[in-house]
């Protein structure tokens, strides 16, 4: 009995609650109508922005070469060429994303030229955050005022001969560098789609030409980037033996002359030591005749196999000059506007209540009865 009395009375005091955000309805509006047009004049404030997208499908070659003879060179090397039947190694769409990721990538994407339009120009993105450090006129008398011992021991401080740089286990970025990486990254967006195994890719600008420029460098250079991933252990095979065949020759080559050379200038000679002499020589060019020729099928087997490793890409949809603007929404600045003037309206309301509850009990009770009574 006393919990159905409980349940009515938090279902009396949800009504007459409803009824006092319902009396209040004036104010909500106003607050709602106040964050609108303030979402909307923020909409209108920022610039526009264009997205150019491309579709791309990674292909695994397919040229139907059985590598396994390179097996036993690649074990001299160090490398192991795993499974080499054609169409095991293929590209996969999850790849690019984790590339397009990646610091290398967006270094590279950082010295793209594209047009800007302040200043109206062309530069890349490296060289526009370097311009856009250059001082201003109230750096400059910052400078010389407070700054100025500062500048003082700069012009003061002896200037270090060049010292070359070592060899260090890591990649040293500067701030401009690291600036316009983290814009790129937000500029560049690469997905994959696992239902047709493409990959998309959307590069949002300032302008429709430097959308358009930006993303076709992207494709470009995610394309670079997995196929240098993808051959670098064939490449490093064929290079292996690529020097072992030149060695090889220079042997051969080295051994043909000192028998051709013996068998010219022992020419209808019959001695028992020139016959064996004759004998170790013709056996020695033999052995190495037969080095190259093995050797040199193993090269052409590792220019297949790096040919098999290149990955084939088949563009679906290519770059297109945006001619619509992709943001800012109105449309969502609105949405956003209405639900945040909800919010702040209704938890201003409640907040208001609550303080009512807590320091004014009087104001408290009267408003319980007015709206219990409604």
């Amino acid at each position: 009995m006393e919990q159905n009395k409980d349940n009515m009375q938090e279902q009396f005091d949800i009504v007459w609650l409803l009824k006092y955000l319902f009396d209040k309805k004036m104010f909500i509006a106003k607050v709602i109508g106040i964050m609108t047009l303030l979402c909307i004049i923020i909409c209108l404030c920022k610039p526009n922005k264009y997205t150019a997208t491309a579709s791309i499908i990674p292909v695994g070659s397919n040229t139907g070469v059985d590598l396994g003879g390179l097996n036993s060179l690649a074990s001299l090397a160090g490398v192991s060429m795993g499974k080499t039947k054609s169409g095991v190694d293929i590209v996969t769409p999850d790849l690019y994303p984790k590339v397009a990721q990646s610091t290398p990538f967006l270094r590279g994407v950082m010295d793209v030229k594209v047009p800007w339009t302040n200043p109206d120009t062309i530069m890349s993105f490296y060289e526009y955050e370097c311009w856009d450090t250059i001082p201003s006129f109230s750096d400059y008398i910052k400078m010389y005022t407070i700054g100025l011992p500062a500048t003082i021991s700069k012009l003061l401080k002896p200037v270090s001969p060049f010292v070359e740089k070592p060899d260090l286990p890591y990649v040293e970025y500067s701030p401009q560098e690291r600036k316009a990486m983290a814009k790129l990254m937000g500029m560049i967006n690469v997905d994959e789609d696992p239902i047709y195994s493409t990959v998309e890719v959307s590069v949002e600008a300032e302008n429709p030409k430097q959308a358009s420029i930006l993303a076709s460098s992207v494709v470009n250079l995610l394309q670079s980037e997995v196929i240098e991933h993808k051959t670098r252990r064939a490449k490093y095979m064929l290079d292996f033996i690529q020097e072992r065949y030149n060695e090889a020759t220079l042997e051969y080559e080295k051994v043909r002359k000192l028998f051709f050379d013996y068998k010219d200038s022992h020419r209808d000679m019959i001695d028992e030591r020139a016959d064996v002499e004759f004998q170790r020589l013709s056996d020695q060019y033999d052995l190495s005749y037969s080095i190259l020729k093995s050797i040199s099928s193993q090269v052409e087997q590792a220019k297949l196999a790096f040919m098999e490793n290149t990955p084939v890409f088949s563009v679906v949809q290519p770059v297109v000059l945006p001619t619509k603007k992709s943001g800012p929404r109105m449309t969502l600045h609105i949405v956003v506007g209405i639900m945040f003037g909800l919010m702040i309206s209704i938890g201003w309301l409640l907040i208001q209540l609550v303080w009512w509850q807590v320091f004014d009990e009087t104001r408290m009770r009267e408003i319980c009865e007015e709206y219990k009574q409604m």
